[in-house]
């Protein structure tokens, strides 16, 4: 029993209540039984109706404190199920009690159909009752509260009615199927007409909620809409057959069967509330299973299976962009999320870590009571399917960003080793074959030319070792990434200020770090009109923290989609690190990375 959600009050009121309707019940049946002309194969049935109700109420007061509401109806539906046997008691002020409040039990059992799940009576729109005329052009949004009105009626008449017959007829003998007609007065068939017209209006109210419920919700009250039917047949059986004076067998049969119905709208209602938790544990499973595997570039079956889960074919799922307030479709097409309406309701998906993952627009009876754990279940279902296609995505994208990068290095290191081993090679022994025919040309015109064409070619010898070191710096893997840093420095038009320590970390960590600190200073160089370029690593558990900032005009920040901010970003994911781009209020630009090393 979940006490700590009803609170201390509640849980009191409920216990006193059940042990004041167990004990009203149990003094009620021994009043009526011996003395009703009820066969007992039926007396049985008739007398534990109103023990059923009383129980599942009270369960559903202490394990469902949603349906509180109901829980009470249930209740009152079983105690004043047994307020007609107090005319059974010698007392005369319990037996005129009883004879008063003896269609009390009706009333209290049209208040529960009416008002069921909630508890509470409903508001009819106006278009219901009075439909607008083609082309007219009204609208009608106003909802009137006529269940509460017959309602009201239904328990004024029984009240007034039969507290003047209990005042102007005498004797007063017990009332029940077939009871004797030859002292009634005036008021009996006026509160039977007033009490038929408000019954029809019920039995209306009844009949539209059944058609506008939607196939999900009627699919899960089906056994209760069978009781209610159930009912609503009986009680015009039970009054033609008050009509047609019928044998004491025939209308015992017909008492029967009407407690009979009850019971099964006794059961309906337990069944009802254990199902939806059953039902929903089902759910996840079948939706987790379906939505195993699931793509994140697979969205549309995404929503047919959360669709079909929650019967709504209507369904349409949202999903919000990454880093942005932007929703698209399954098909990647903008869709921003509508508002919620009387027609259409919207409900958030989100993560672990609470962050918006989608929007499911749905109908808006999937939230009332009798369906809202279907709907936790599957926005449930829905977050966990989405993030882990995320991850998957993530995933994927990580081992393609590390491919490319393994492919790029290996590519950089196949040009520089082409270059170095053949024209960089044939430059140098071209040089050395021109300075050696310089020294034997003498000092005229000759030497001065072959000079010439030595000079230029060392110029082209000094370039192309600068485009290999570009490619992939010869001293990284034998001396490390201070040292490759510190090679770069020296070539830099712009000052660069070094804080790296000599450490050597694995090869994969070094080639990264190296190449995210050179694109980086090279992105400040392009656009940032740095004076001064700042570099500076640590290695802090198992994370290597990479700072580049300049005091530039902090213009790189504008080119954060170009291909050297990208190569950036792509270098740190493939890595399973981080990349953020930050720009100071005093000016500058700081890239910051972190990568994970050992």
């Amino acid at each position: 029993m979940d006490l700590r959600v009803l609170g201390r009050w509640q849980t009191m009121a409920a216990v006193a209540t059940g042990a004041a309707g167990a004990t009203f019940a149990a003094f009620a049946i021994t009043l009526s039984v011996g003395a009703q002309a009820v066969p007992g194969w039926a007396l049985v049935p008739v007398e534990s109706v109103g023990v059923v109700f009383l129980g599942v109420g009270l369960f559903a007061w202490f394990r469902r404190p949603e349906f509180v509401g109901l829980a009470r109806l249930m209740v009152a539906v079983g105690v004043t199920w047994y307020v007609g046997d107090l005319q059974f008691s010698s007392n005369p002020a319990l037996k005129v009690f009883g004879f008063w409040l003896f269609h009390l039990n009706l009333v209290v059992l049209a208040h529960l159909l009416l008002s069921y799940p909630t508890g509470k009576l409903p508001a009819l729109p106006v278009h219901r009752l009075f439909p607008r005329r083609p082309g007219s052009g009204e609208t009608h949004h106003r909802k009137v509260p006529l269940a509460r009105y017959t309602i009201a009626m239904l328990y004024a008449t029984v009240v007034v009615t039969q507290g003047m017959r209990a005042l102007v007829e005498k004797p007063l003998p017990p009332q029940g199927w077939g009871s004797p007609q030859a002292h009634i007065s005036v008021w009996a068939p006026i509160g039977s007409i007033v009490g038929a017209v408000f019954t029809i209006v019920t039995l209306v109210l009844v009949v539209l909620r059944w058609r506008d419920e939607p196939s999900p919700v009627r699919k899960a009250r089906g056994l209760y809409w069978l009781s209610v039917d159930l009912i609503g047949v009986l009680i015009v059986v039970g009054l033609v057959a008050g009509l047609l004076r019928p044998s004491v067998t025939v209308e015992s049969v017909v008492l029967l069967l009407y407690a009979v119905a009850h019971l099964v709208l006794g059961a309906a209602v337990l069944t009802s509330l254990l199902h939806t938790r059953l039902a929903t544990q089902q759910l996840v499973t079948e939706l987790l299973a379906a939505l195993h595997g699931h793509r994140s570039n697979n969205n549309v079956r995404l929503r047919d299976a959360l669709a079909t889960a929650l019967e709504d074919p209507t369904l349409t799922v949202h999903y919000r962009l990454p880093d942005s307030d932007d929703y698209v479709d399954a098909h990647g097409k903008a869709a921003p999320v509508p508002a919620g309406t009387e027609d259409r309701a919207v409900t958030f998906v989100t993560g672990r870590g609470g962050q918006v993952l989608a929007a499911l627009v749905h109908e808006p009876v999937l939230a009332s009571p009798i369906l809202h754990r279907r709907l936790e279940a599957v926005v449930a279902a829905a977050g966990v399917a989405i993030e882990n296609a995320q991850l998957q995505k993530e995933a994927e994208n990580r081992a393609h960003l590390r491919g490319l990068a393994t492919a790029e290095q290996a590519t950089r290191k196949t040009i520089r080793n082409t270059l170095h081993d053949g024209p960089q090679t044939q430059l140098a022994a071209a040089q050395l074959l021109v300075g050696r025919a310089r020294a034997l040309a003498g000092t005229g015109d000759l030497h001065r030319e072959l000079g010439k064409i030595f000079d230029t070619l060392q110029e082209a010898v000094t370039g192309l070792r600068e485009v290999v070191d570009d490619l992939y710096p010869s001293n990284l893997g034998r001396s490390g990434l201070r040292e490759a840093v510190s090679s770069l420095a020296r070539h830099s038009p712009t000052p660069l200020v070094i804080d790296i320590p000599a450490d050597r970390w694995d090869h994969d960590t070094e080639e990264a770090a190296f190449f995210i600190i050179s694109e980086a200073v090279c992105n400040a160089l392009k656009h940032a009109n740095a004076t001064r370029i700042t570099v500076r690593v640590q290695h802090l558990t198992n994370r290597l923290h990479i700072e580049v900032s300049d005091n530039g005009t902090g213009a790189a920040n504008d080119s954060a989609t170009g291909s050297g901010l990208h190569g950036m970003r792509n270098r740190a994911t493939a890595r399973n690190g981080t990349w953020t781009i930050e720009h100071p209020d005093g000016g500058g630009t700081t890239i910051r990375t972190v990568l994970p090393c050992v």
